[in-house]
């Protein structure tokens, strides 16, 4: 794997062993996604020329000579105004990071609104389930009665009595 530094500082890269006419030639993107490079003239940091067509290096020329600068020139202002109009296409990282923010946000609130309507419906149910419940009457303890001052038929009926209740 080669890799080469454009004049403008980026780096660019090709499986094979050297740039030559024939080879693919790509940038890699911050997710470590290799791109082909776009159709062009690309001026090398050691002066040399690369024309890419579809991906490939289609040219290679060596070296330049003051003629050559100015028509370099020109060619670097046509591939800086495509690179803009690539780039309009390119979102920037404040950009992705509003988008998530906005996304987290509204799904923050649907969320919270699910809750509460999540807990009304608990509140509602566990007042609908809530047992009515009656207490049994309190009993009265019975009143003794000192059955040896009674008689006999009085001892049986306080006896029955008792029990009865």
């Amino acid at each position: 794997m080669a890799t080469a530094t454009l004049d403008s500082g980026q780096e660019i890269m090709t499986d094979a062993d050297a740039f030559a006419v024939g080879v693919s030639v790509f940038v890699v993107n911050d997710e470590g996604e290799q791109i082909p490079l776009p159709d062009g003239d690309y001026t090398l940091a050691d002066g040399s020329v690369l024309v890419v067509a579809e991906g490939v290096v289609a040219e290679v020329n060596e070296g330049s000579t003051e003629p050559e600068v100015e028509a370099e020139e020109d060619k670097e202002e046509e591939m800086a105004a495509e690179e803009v109009e690539a780039s309009s296409d390119v979102l920037t990282r404040e950009e992705v990071l509003g988008m998530i923010t906005e996304a987290i946000e509204a799904t923050k609130k649907e969320f919270s609104s699910q809750i509460k309507e999540r807990d009304a419906k608990i509140t509602e149910l566990s007042k609908q389930a809530a047992p009515k419940i009656s207490r049994a009457p309190k009993m009265e303890a019975p009143k003794k009665v000192d059955l040896s001052k009674l008689s006999i038929k009085e001892r049986v009926a306080a006896i029955q009595n008792q029990f009865s209740k």
